[in-house]
């Protein structure tokens, strides 16, 4: 093979490393998203009901398939977090 060749291939395996890497939730986003749902939960009136029940602390979980969040389909970060109508689900209240 020429050198020309070895090297597009090698880019080309570069990318699809990378673009393979971020196609999931990012560990560090999803440890602040978990320390955000403690967060809500300690300002939670009752304390039986749960909040935010498709956020869970596993490592395999997808973020970016949890309720309310949105990531970058290129990279996996989180871009947008939605809470504006917790206040109303069912199985959430919200203390002063």
């Amino acid at each position: 093979m020429e050198w020309p060749l070895v090297k597009s291939l090698l880019w080309a395996l570069l990318l699809l490393i990378q673009i393979h890497e971020h196609r999931g939730c990012i560990g560090e986003e999803r440890m602040g998203l978990i320390e955000l749902k403690a967060f809500l939960n300690s300002k939670n009136n009752y304390t039986n009901r749960l909040i935010l029940p498709s956020w869970v602390n596993e490592t395999k979980s997808e973020c970016c398939g949890w309720e309310g969040v949105t990531c970058n389909t290129t990279t996996g970060h989180v871009i947008e977090i939605s809470l504006y109508n917790l206040k109303q689900k069912p199985y959430l209240i919200l203390g002063g």
